[in-house]
């Protein structure tokens, strides 16, 4: 598959089997991940990699639970229904979209990890090169891995609820960031369409590009 294709091919996996990634593919799914750009060559980052049965099956549960308040948060309520009804539908939906995140083989956790290289006069912006660089191996290794059959999706907000949690199960030190985490594994299918929610708020590609000048949008 060529580069074009895998990218806009690639999609948010939310349903994986249980097939092992061998290890040969994993490896070059990191090495691609990690041939990003980085700011000021930091390399402000490493990729955990979570295959233990237990710890994968920690990670997706506390995951699954970050979801369900997530979707508490960002959906709105049905018409009726109070803060208990609603928060278990959110727990429901977040099991029913994300269980199979327990059957997924592998788990990646981007991580920011601080390389203390910035003066101080620099190091509030040269956090945010640390973690723009992180998406950018993350970025690589997403689209690497619809290359190579493998689906993933990024995942930024459901651990934010639980990251004391997520440390203690991968033995991180308090001053070392899950910034983006993501399984890894062979879906039963790849996503041919956005899911509804989400098509409904997706802006033409066209809308989102000015020329030359702010307000010059090429779908005018």
């Amino acid at each position: 598959m060529q580069a074009i294709e895998a990218i806009t091919k690639r999609r948010a996996v939310r349903a994986y089997t249980d097939i092992p990634v061998p290890d040969d593919v994993l490896d070059r799914l990191l090495r691609a991940a990690l041939a990003a750009p980085t700011g000021s060559g930091s390399q402000a980052w490493t990729l955990l990699v979570v295959r233990d049965p237990d710890r994968r099956r920690a990670i997706a549960d506390l995951v699954i639970a970050g979801a369900a308040r997530y979707f508490t948060i960002m959906r709105p309520p049905a018409e009726g229904a109070g803060p208990e009804a609603h928060a278990q539908w959110a727990a429901d939906y977040a099991e029913t979209t994300l269980a199979t995140y327990r059957d997924a083989p592998v788990w990646i956790l981007g991580l920011v990890v601080p390389r203390h290289n910035y003066p101080e006069q620099m190091r509030e912006g040269g956090h945010i090169d640390d973690v723009l660089s992180l998406g950018f191996a993350m970025e690589n290794l997403f689209v690497a891995a619809r290359a190579e059959g493998l689906g993933t999706v990024p995942t930024t907000a459901f651990q934010r609820f639980e990251k004391d949690r997520l440390r203690a199960i991968v033995a991180l030190p308090d001053d070392i960031d899950p910034a983006i985490i993501t399984p890894l594994g062979a879906p039963p299918a790849f996503p041919e369409e956005l899911p509804p929610a989400i098509r409904k708020l997706r802006r033409p590609w066209r809308s989102l590009v000015h020329d030359d000048t702010w307000g010059n949008v090429r779908s005018s």
